[in-house]
């Protein structure tokens, strides 16, 4: 077992069509553990493969900007045609932000939006590079445990992507060849000097990973003479958990043949589990609220450890 901290990374989607297409392959990529096939130019076909295999997820994260004219009946002075634009189909659309900035419609949408409405044509018509009059969306990829990432769900306008359990094996040599990676919550916290790991809890984490079975062995002396509460700590009982689990996991995946969806049901919550977040700019101002702020009470401290710092990138940045 490995243990890392929770982060974030913001995604910037470059500019153009393969801007669009290469923001899309990394969360596509997330969900299979495949970010290690990503080349130069492999985005486009990436995609192209999700749209003929009806994979929408992905799509989400590209962020399509659109600016079309209103189309003026001079003699009346009324718009015509759908109300003036070519683009109020998408005026309704709860994924869509629809402006009307008067001599032109400005319209932030995402991929998956076109793909299954059947609206891929306005690429070549109305794309457009985002403007002032455009709500901008924002990427965010977090290294986040799998409960916190739970809680990051409930944001359901954003759109996500994340590891699945069901098809990366731990077991593989690429995947950590059974090394699992958790995330170390901020009340287990002891080192003063910059590192993750106290000098103890490196100690402590080393004999766990390397004498697994004889500390077992201990562990069930000391509680048979109930003197394991004398000398186990929080972080003792946490990683001994972990370490089990692992050690589970990796049995029924190399001793009983079992697959990666069947094994995953004894992992546990502190699992590393990568996450893929895109939202337009209001509503990443809604999860700053709940996730940094705690307008409606006070919020989980890993979820906190993750949107203040974000905040304060944001607010640097001026995206909020």
């Amino acid at each position: 077992m490995e243990f890392i901290a929770a982060g974030f990374e913001i995604i910037e989607q470059k500019p153009g069509l393969e801007g669009l297409f290469e923001i899309i392959e990394i969360p596509g990529r997330i969900c299979y553990g495949s970010l290690d096939k990503i080349t130069e130019g492999s985005a486009k076909p990436f995609v192209e493969r999700l749209m003929r295999s009806d994979h929408g997820a992905p799509l989400e994260h590209g962020t399509v900007y659109l600016k079309a004219p209103h189309e003026y009946d001079y003699y009346s002075n009324i718009d015509v045609e759908d109300n003036g634009s070519k683009l109020d189909k998408y005026m309704h659309n709860p994924y869509s932000k629809y402006v009307d900035g008067g001599e032109y419609v400005y319209v932030t949408t995402n991929l998956r939006v076109l793909f299954e409405n059947g609206w891929l044509d306005d690429l070549d018509k109305y794309w457009c590079e985002p403007t002032e009059l455009h709500e901008k969306r924002v990427s965010v990829r977090f290294t986040i445990d799998r409960f916190t990432g739970e809680e990051f769900l409930r944001h359901r306008k954003a759109s996500f992507n994340r590891e699945s359990t069901r098809y990366v094996a731990f077991v593989k040599e690429k995947f950590g060849g059974g090394s699992i990676k958790f995330i170390l919550p901020p009340w287990l916290k002891e080192s003063d000097n910059g590192e993750l790991l106290s000098d103890e809890q490196k100690e402590k984490a080393w004999y766990m990973n390397n004498q697994f079975e004889e500390m077992c062995g201990q562990i069930f002396n000391l509680y048979t003479n109930d003197e394991l509460d004398e000398q186990f700590k929080a972080f003792d009982y946490w990683i001994f958990a972990l370490k089990a689990t692992e050690w589970s996991y990796n049995k029924l995946m190399t001793k009983c043949n079992w697959q990666a969806q069947q094994a995953r049901t004894v992992l546990p919550c502190a699992i590393n589990s990568p996450l893929i977040m895109s939202a337009f700019i209001s509503d990443w101002r809604h999860f700053v609220n709940l996730r940094a702020l705690g307008t409606t009470g006070t919020p989980h401290p890993q979820a906190s450890e993750l949107a203040v710092p974000l905040m304060n990138e944001f607010t640097e940045r001026k995206i909020i």
